[in-house]
């Protein structure tokens, strides 16, 4: 049985991966400063569904967002360093040690630290993407996990 859009559903669901996650953010509305939250809401949304078996090893790092200067030195002194991804697995693959994901918008680019973050992520032997929807997200992360020993 296909989903309404002529796609395979997700396994025990009866919908597909695009349609559950449009579905899933249609109901969280995000007002537009929020929008790659929203995007990074509906991955694990999805995520946690798909691949209940990650648990911890797949997790968000929460260094963004406004803060005024005291929390900042404050988050600071507690190790949080700009540029971090927005999400890390710590599966590896048979080609790379880790995976790091950053959520952006259409529009967005990353920024100097985030580049930086990347290269070093590289150096070190894991791999670094980015991701523009919820879809794309679930997609590199099926992808990355094809090749471990994540079943």
């Amino acid at each position: 049985m296909n989903c309404k859009c002529g796609n395979k559903p997700l396994r025990g669901k009866d919908v597909c991966l695009a349609c559950f996650t449009k579905q899933d953010s249609d109901t969280q509305r995000a007002k537009p400063k929020h929008i790659e939250d929203a995007i990074q809401e509906a991955f694990f949304n999805t995520a946690r569904m798909i691949f209940p078996k990650l648990g911890k090893l797949l997790f968000a790092v929460p260094n963004g967002g406004k803060r005024d200067k005291r929390e900042a030195e404050r988050m600071k002194k507690q190790g949080v360093v700009p540029g971090v991804s927005d999400i890390i697995c710590l599966v590896p693959n048979k080609e790379y040690k880790f995976l790091c994901l950053e959520t952006k918008t259409e529009t967005n680019d990353q920024s100097d630290h985030q580049i930086q973050f990347q290269k070093e992520v590289e150096i070190v032997g894991g791999l670094y993407i980015v991701f523009r929807s919820a879809a794309e997200g679930i997609e590199l992360l099926t992808k990355y996990l094809k090749t471990t020993k994540y079943k």
